[in-house]
């Protein structure tokens, strides 16, 4: 089975849940946490999408009132035609930063479909389904102490992009899991028990701890296949999954992003898909500048014969901030046909650290090459 072959038609829900215009934020944040949903879709009254409401912007605009109208805080998403592929669908949602896209037909909203039910095929994609682990997941990964405050765990996860993050004890050992969702019913919970008059008067605000939030861990051992780590996070609603070692240390994370990126991975799209997150900048310019860059640093790597690249993703983050000069940290994964490869550079110019990220994987891409090369000369 290939994504390219698979439409969305075949694997959308089409029993939608949705806001609707004139309905309050905590309407919304209640139907998101009763279906464990990340992402809401808002309708008109003629059944037409005209936003998204998800939890990134609930506690970006945690300052609004419960009361406040969802128009206050939708965003308009990308939308997908029911016969699109499930390829399609996997790059939009890469390239857009969805964790699940509306279908929209004649202007009217027929279906949704998410990451959790594109890896729901995984198990039927015989190749994307017994990659090791270790060739998917996110090493050396970000993780959070229990006794961390709940915004620590929440900036964490914002800086990743993800909705989940490992939750550790002072040994380093895994002991669960906290989730965006349940950060986000934390701290709108405080404020609703404020705006009830139940904290009024404090002066002090109540700190929320992960260990009070956090959820049991789900995690497969670092000799397990991609299969065994989809199971697991189907089975606890994760988005998730840990990959420990034998003495119970996240080694690793596999996110629902690392696995539709897999499935794309082994899809038979031509040519390198490149996505960049995080510049927050209109201006066209220096995005072709960055690309041009990055058509440079690819023209190379394909000189590695060895290592055919497949997926290159950026992420930009403004590290540090000094009057109008801005310090940006750009991370960067290059997925290729046998492994994957992370840099990361800081630099106050947004050009110069994207040169030097893309110099240090051609480095490493170099080495893994040389590396290759004298094990199959000293095996003749």
């Amino acid at each position: 089975m290939e994504p390219g072959e698979i439409k969305v038609k075949d694997v959308m829900t089409k029993d939608v849940v949705v806001a609707k215009l004139g309905d309050t934020i905590s309407k919304a944040i209640s139907k998101m946490q009763e279906h464990g949903f990340h992402e809401l879709p808002v309708v008109n009254d003629r059944g037409e999408l005209v936003g998204y409401v998800n939890y990134r912007t609930l506690i970006r605009r945690k300052s609004l009132s419960l009361y406040s109208r969802v128009e206050n805080i939708m965003v308009k998403p990308p939308v997908l035609d029911p016969d699109a592929s499930i390829e399609d669908a996997v790059k939009l949602m890469i390239d857009a930063g969805y964790r699940s896209l509306p279908i929209v037909e004649k202007n009217k909203l027929v279906g949704i479909i998410s990451r959790t039910d594109i890896i729901k095929l995984v198990p039927k994609m015989k190749d994307v389904a017994n990659i090791p682990v270790e060739d998917v997941m996110t090493s050396e990964p970000e993780l959070v102490e229990e006794d961390s405050p709940i915004q620590y765990a929440v900036d964490i996860m914002k800086k990743l992009g993800e909705m989940s993050v490992p939750v550790v004890d002072e040994n380093r050992k895994l002991v669960g899991i906290v989730h965006m969702r349940d950060a986000a019913k934390a701290v709108w919970r405080e404020k609703e028990r404020a705006s009830l008059g139940e904290v009024s008067g404090e002066k002090k605000k109540v700190q929320i701890l992960v260990k009070e939030i956090m959820v049991p861990p789900v995690y497969v051992s670092e000799d397990s296949i991609l299969k065994d780590a989809v199971e697991k996070m189907i089975e606890f609603h994760s988005s998730i999954c840990a990959v420990i070692d034998k003495k119970s240390v996240p080694i690793g994370v596999i996110s629902q992003r690392d696995v539709i990126e897999a499935i794309l991975r082994e899809g038979k799209q031509e040519g390198v898909f490149v996505q960049i997150t995080g510049l927050d900048i209109e201006d066209m310019e220096p995005y072709q500048i960055i690309y041009n860059m990055v058509e440079e640093f690819l023209h190379k790597i394909n000189r590695f014969k060895e290592f055919k690249p497949q997926l290159l993703t950026f992420h930009v983050e403004e590290h540090h901030i000094s009057g109008k000069e801005i310090k940006y940290s750009v991370r960067a994964r290059l997925t290729t046909d046998r492994r994957l490869f992370f840099a990361r550079s800081y630099d106050w110019n947004i050009y110069s650290a994207f040169k030097d990220v893309l110099e240090i994987l051609e480095r490493n891409v170099k080495k893994e090459r040389d590396k290759l090369l004298e094990f199959r000369r000293e095996t003749l």
